[in-house]
């Protein structure tokens, strides 16, 4: 990303977050058992790749970049 830290932060947790409300509506509006798992699956792939972001923005924020 090329903002600050903290823009990059803001820009990826609202990325979590769009993912957690469009992917909750699917699985309520479909109504199924897959529907649901499908929508686990997406949201924990978002948090994992938001938990990773956080680490690299850690890590620059360490070096100082």
């Amino acid at each position: 990303m090329a903002g600050t830290p903290f823009e990059d932060l803001l820009h990826r947790v609202n990325n979590l977050l769009g993912t957690i409300e469009i992917q909750a509506e699917v699985a309520a509006a479909e109504g199924t058992l897959q529907a649901h798992r499908s929508a686990i699956e997406q949201i924990l792939a978002s948090a994992r790749r938001t938990a990773e972001e956080v680490v690299q923005i850690r890590a620059r924020q360490r070096r100082g970049d």
